[in-house]
């Protein structure tokens, strides 16, 4: 996902990109070049580690974080990475959406202190 990719809804086109260079996700609303959202990540064999969400003052109340993990999931799903989730909102949204968790490194009731993306 080098290119922006925008998710078509009512409200204002959110343009998510991978910049890997920043081992994040960033998110940019409609024609606004400022940084909305990021989702910070590391990178192993086959899985990334989404281990920080943040959206950004201003921005907050909108369901960016909503929209930008979607987004993350859509990616990671179309280029065959698996999931490992680290970040607590992270964890939250796939609480809340099973069908995203053919994705995972290892299932939501099954952590694993060994696990990718530890430490």
């Amino acid at each position: 996902m080098s290119e922006p990719q925008p998710m078509p809804t009512g409200r204002p086109e959110l343009h998510v990109r991978d910049v890997p260079d920043e081992s994040r996700y960033e998110a940019r609303l409609g024609d606004d070049p400022t940084l909305a959202a990021l989702i910070d990540y590391r990178v192993g064999d086959g899985w990334m580690a989404l281990v920080h969400t943040e959206v950004r003052d201003g921005f907050e109340g909108q369901g960016l974080g909503s929209r930008l993990v979607r987004a993350v999931m859509e990616d990671l799903r179309e280029r065959g990475i698996a999931v490992v989730p680290k970040c607590p909102f992270v964890i939250g949204w796939l609480q809340r959406h099973p069908e995203q968790h053919d994705i995972l490194f290892r299932p939501l009731e099954q952590p694993d202190p060994d696990e990718p993306g530890t430490a």
